[in-house]
């Protein structure tokens, strides 16, 4: 079954077709580098919108292919994956910024799995992504197989901790929504609808693949509705499960925004810019603050304290 899943992702890779201009940026951003492949995701890609900040998952063997001469960044990854950078590119009347991502094959693997505690990737990469390059076809096998787990860990998710029995639709907003509380994120009720608009079977087809390929069996009624054999013992334990996630889940994507603030140029501004886009907090940089993040940065946090940041 996991090849029936393999065969629908590649489907999904295809319909995704990508400007000539974003596949040169990506080139121009690895430049004489040699990572496994580079994942694209995010509203850019299934909206087909280049105005705003695209976002690339960098993937390498090993971290030291990515900064062969820089120990510092190499173990912030390790310590809090994964690096962040920001570039930008233009030709002609072409102009494209993205948020850059940097990790190792092995981190993704484990950020994917079942077991992950971070939620972040895994909820990405069960949504609309294309592997936009590739080293050789045996990495490009790597980074599909992360992208089937990660599929297949989203869809246990959606199973218990959405609704007993409900159409398609309703697994997947649920999953989002839950997701969403467990990040820095606040979004629109409909944000989860906006995901699955025009793609309502093709989510269908995941979940009844994932289902299989778990063993669930399930029932499908007259109006769509699903109804999976699921105890409600495996809910409670499954909910439980998640209760971890979501206290851990704001906090470490706090640590990482911040994290991301300091070590990249033009960091502050990245996370002024992401906070008042997720948490409807204004705050503004002097561009003392913007030059020196660092010695500012108790002043930062204590500003967000104040608005509520870490509140939930």
């Amino acid at each position: 079954m996991s090849s029936s899943l393999s065969q629908l992702l590649a489907t999904s890779f295809d319909q995704h077709s990508v400007p000539e201009s974003v596949t040169a940026f990506v080139k121009q951003i690895i430049g004489d580098r040699q990572p496994i492949g580079v994942i694209y995701y995010g509203s850019s890609l299934w909206k087909k919108e280049l105005t705003g900040l695209l976002d690339f998952y960098v993937v390498c063997q090993n971290l030291s292919d990515w900064y062969p001469e820089d120990c510092f960044k190499i173990v912030i990854n390790y310590c809090l994956p994964p690096n962040i950078e920001y570039h930008e590119w233009s030709e002609g009347n072409v102009n494209l910024r993205a948020k850059v991502a940097i990790l190792s094959i092995d981190q993704l693997q484990k950020a994917t799995a079942l077991q992950s505690i971070d939620t972040t990737m895994w909820a990405r990469f069960c949504q609309p992504v294309k592997i936009l390059w590739w080293k050789d076809e045996k990495g490009k096998q790597a980074l599909l197989d992360c992208l089937i787990k990660a599929v297949n860990t989203a869809i246990w998710w959606a199973t218990f901790l959405g609704p007993e029995y409900g159409t398609a639709e309703k697994y997947w907003c649920s999953l989002f929504r839950h997701t969403y509380d467990a990040e820095l994120r606040v979004e629109s009720n409909n944000r989860p609808m906006l995901i699955l608009e025009n793609r309502e079977d093709y989510f269908k087809q995941l979940l009844k693949l994932g289902w299989q390929k778990a063993g669930i069996s399930y029932n499908e009624t007259k109006n769509y509705s699903l109804l999976p054999s699921v105890s409600k013992n495996q809910r409670e334990y499954a909910r439980k499960r998640w209760k971890i996630r979501k206290i851990l889940g704001r906090p470490l994507n706090i640590c990482r925004l911040i994290k991301a603030a300091f070590t990249f140029e033009g960091g502050a501004q990245y996370i002024v810019w992401k906070i008042n886009r997720h948490r409807d907090i204004n705050l503004e940089l002097t561009a003392f603050q913007k030059k020196y993040p660092l010695i500012n940065a108790p002043w930062i946090l204590f500003k967000l304290y104040r608005q509520g940041l870490f509140k939930r």
